[in-house]
């Protein structure tokens, strides 16, 4: 059953990640585009490998998949902050998208440390299958990393709430603020094991990418019709 549970949940991710794929297909900014398109599809894998590794795979194929599996590691957290600063006309204002992600730096070296140098192990799942958990103290430098981007997401966020009153903007804000709760909420329960019938990182991931999708659907908000003043 635990089998069939982690299915539904990486179909349903994959098809969320598929809806923002077309999103940001549209998108103006060519340099959202790409990066973002590129993270959407390189995220897709996770799950196709998560499907893998749950059931009776080889050790070569999830030796060859694991550099997919903390994918979304890179790929929510990119993603989220480029949806905030498409969101929020004062980022785009004042900062260009490729400065702006080039202020997220030190967390884009770790998570590409991470998913290319692999320091992994492939270990029996509790229930079924097989998971890849990070050794030694990784998982303690890869917990400090999320909370200290989803502090700079929150304050981003909050931030633009302050500055503007446009209903939508601020809705767009306030639903990524909420998922980026979920998921310290979710790496609580994987510390604590409260949900153990649920795959970490999964359903709150895919709450994060609806949070994306949301941000990306929705018509651009220019700066003369969102501003306080």
């Amino acid at each position: 059953m635990g089998y069939q549970v982690l299915i539904g949940i990486c179909i349903v991710a994959i098809i969320v990640l598929l809806l923002n794929l077309r999103a940001i297909l549209r998108n103006r900014y060519l340099m959202v585009k790409w990066v973002c398109g590129f993270l959407f599809v390189f995220t897709m894998f996770r799950y196709f490998t998560l499907i893998v590794y749950g059931d009776s795979a080889s050790y070569y194929q999830m030796m060859r998949l694991r550099y997919f599996y903390f994918a979304s590691s890179i790929g929510l957290t990119l993603t989220t902050a480029s949806a905030i600063w498409y969101i929020t006309p004062l980022y785009r204002k004042q900062i260009s998208y490729g400065k702006y992600l080039a202020f997220f730096t030190p967390w884009i070296i770790f998570y590409s440390y991470i998913i290319l140098v692999q320091p992994t192990r492939i270990v029996q799942g509790k229930k079924f299958g097989y998971t890849l958990e990070l050794i030694g103290s990784y998982p303690l430098y890869l917990s400090i990393a999320q909370g200290s981007f989803v502090a700079i997401m929150i304050i981003l966020c909050v931030i633009g709430m302050i500055k503007y009153k446009h209903l939508q903007l601020r809705t767009q804000l306030f639903v990524i603020i909420m998922a980026q709760i979920v998921l310290i909420l979710d790496g609580l329960t994987y510390w604590t094991q409260l949900l153990p019938t649920l795959p970490p990182f999964t359903v709150s991931e895919i709450l994060g990418f609806l949070a994306v999708l949301y941000g990306f659907s929705n018509k651009m908000i220019e700066i003369k019709s969102a501003a306080i003043s």
